[in-house]
């Protein structure tokens, strides 16, 4: 039997030990550190916090004025204007201390921003600092009232931002964008702009004036009815959320053309606008995930404009190897599959599909348009199904439940006759991610199918994200437990 002495030789024992370590503990290892790396640490908070670091000792007592980074948030004004002047005297008494500083990299403002000379004058002021500073990142977030939403309450950019060659990134929300001459943007990588009117001649300019602009990023915009891009540095382009604002716009149709982009987003709650893609040859990732907030009812003409609406977009990215589909596009699918139409072929090898049910939406709304999916891309390598978007039950409509109401969801893929190529030639990856496993049968019997059917399968994964959604220890028995046809194919948890 081993003793304690055996292990400690010099008869130090380990309690004689933790008492000298604890005698050693007083040393301040942090003043040890480099100017740089306390830097570094104070970067991780707010801008409020970090000014309250002066107080430590001396040394500590500028160090914040060298953060390359500054970023002001106030959630606490209201459309009153109550606070917001507070808030402007303490970015003005911040930025007093910036004074000696050579450059920033980032200047952002982020507050409810309500109309007033005073103010205006004092984000003039923050906003020719930032571009005299040589930032390239530049976000203004005004949060203007809603009965002010797109008038001359907004602020107004100043001429003197269009023509900035530090910009890398630029973030304008509830701004008025109006460029008077020539925009010069030499460095910008990132464009992102909301909560504004925009006509196509703006637009343009904005273009000309960005030669390496590869994201833009455009959300809650009107006044143009054409996105013409020939810019052959823009790479991805983000459209999300359009509200109703019938009463000011005629909507119609959004024209996109974009020869040399490579991902295409459209996102989020739209108003019935349909979307034309001319020229989106070099297209290799797309993603559909929004839903017409207009086109809720499911009766004939509703769904025929629906179906018309999604099938001219999988047309147009028929040649796309990684589409992402969500929620709305497979309602409109299940329909289509539910009285025999076929969607579009598609030969993409990667298919995510985001289907937005739970408790109270039932799976079989989207069992018929996954089916139609897998039936028209022969090519598809990885199927992805995950649960991240949001469906609304009323916009389901009786349509779809009363053509779906006889689907056992338990059943419906052992019940199939149909061979699906996909599954005979290509599937090698299934994953799962942030599916609750535990109360949808559904995904049990779609994955069981998955393993009896995919002959080149070579492994599923089920990503729980959050253990609120993780298998139980039962579903992972059965998953382990199902017959598979490749014999290569393995299951894997995370």
């Amino acid at each position: 039997m081993s003793t304690e002495s055996d292990h400690f030789p010099d008869d130090t024992t380990p309690k004689r030990r933790r008492r000298r370590s604890t005698s050693n503990s007083t040393v301040d290892r942090i003043s040890e550190l480099t100017d740089p790396l306390l830097v570094y640490i104070l970067s991780f908070l707010s801008i409020e916090d970090a000014i309250k670091t002066q107080v430590l000792s001396k040394r500590w007592r500028y160090l914040f004025t060298e953060l390359p980074s500054l970023v002001f948030r106030c959630y606490h004004s209201d459309s009153t204007g109550r606070d917001i002047g507070e808030f402007a005297d303490f970015v003005d008494k911040t930025l007093d201390l910036f004074n000696n500083c050579s450059k920033l990299n980032k200047f952002a403002v982020d507050f409810g921003y309500n109309y007033d000379p005073r103010i205006v004058s004092k984000v003039n002021m923050w906003t020719r600092l930032a571009a005299e500073k040589g930032t390239e990142v530049l976000h203004l977030d005004l949060h203007t009232p809603e009965e002010h939403m797109f008038d001359d309450l907004y602020y107004e950019l100043p001429q003197h931002l269009y023509s900035n060659s530090s910009f890398r990134e630029l973030h304008f929300s509830r701004c008025m964008v109006k460029p008077k001459g020539v925009v010069n943007w030499s460095s910008l990588k990132k464009l992102s702009i909301g909560y504004a009117i925009l006509n196509e001649e703006m637009i343009e300019t904005i273009l000309v004036g960005s030669p390496v602009l590869e994201i833009l990023e455009l959300y809650y915009l009107y006044g143009f009815d054409r996105l013409h891009f020939s810019n052959a540095s823009l790479k991805k382009l983000i459209l999300r959320e359009h509200m109703d604002h019938s009463d000011f716009f005629d909507y119609s149709d959004l024209e996109i053309s974009a020869p040399n982009l490579e991902s295409l987003e459209i996102l989020g709650s739209l108003d019935g606008r349909d979307f034309r893609l001319v020229d989106v040859s070099s297209l290799v990732d797309a993603t559909l995930n929004f839903h017409l907030r207009n086109c809720h009812r499911y009766d004939s003409e509703s769904f025929e404009r629906n179906q018309n609406i999604l099938r001219r977009l999988l047309e147009s990215l028929a040649h796309v190897q990684n589409i992402t589909l969500g929620n709305w596009a497979l309602q409109v699918l299940s329909i289509m599959e539910a009285i025999g139409l076929v969607s579009p072929p598609l030969k993409c090898v990667s298919l995510t599909l985001d289907a937005g049910i739970n408790l109270l939406v039932p799976s079989k709304i989207v069992l018929p348009g996954i089916a139609n999916l897998l039936g028209n891309s022969p090519n598809l390598e990885t199927l992805v199904i995950t649960m991240s978007s949001i469906c609304d039950s009323e916009r389901c409509g009786k349509t779809l439940t009363k053509l779906c109401c006889d689907i056992d969801e338990k059943l419906y893929w052992t019940s199939k006759k149909r061979t699906f190529e996909c599954l005979m030639l290509h599937l090698r990856t299934v994953k799962f991610v942030g599916v609750r496993w535990l109360y949808r049968d559904f995904h049990i019997s779609f994955a069981q199918f998955l393993l009896e059917n995919a002959r080149m399968l070579q492994k599923m994964v089920i990503d729980a994200l959050r253990d609120d959604v993780k298998p139980t220890a039962e579903v992972r028995q059965k998953l382990l437990r199902f017959p598979r046809s490749s014999p290569n194919a393995i299951v894997l948890f995370y």
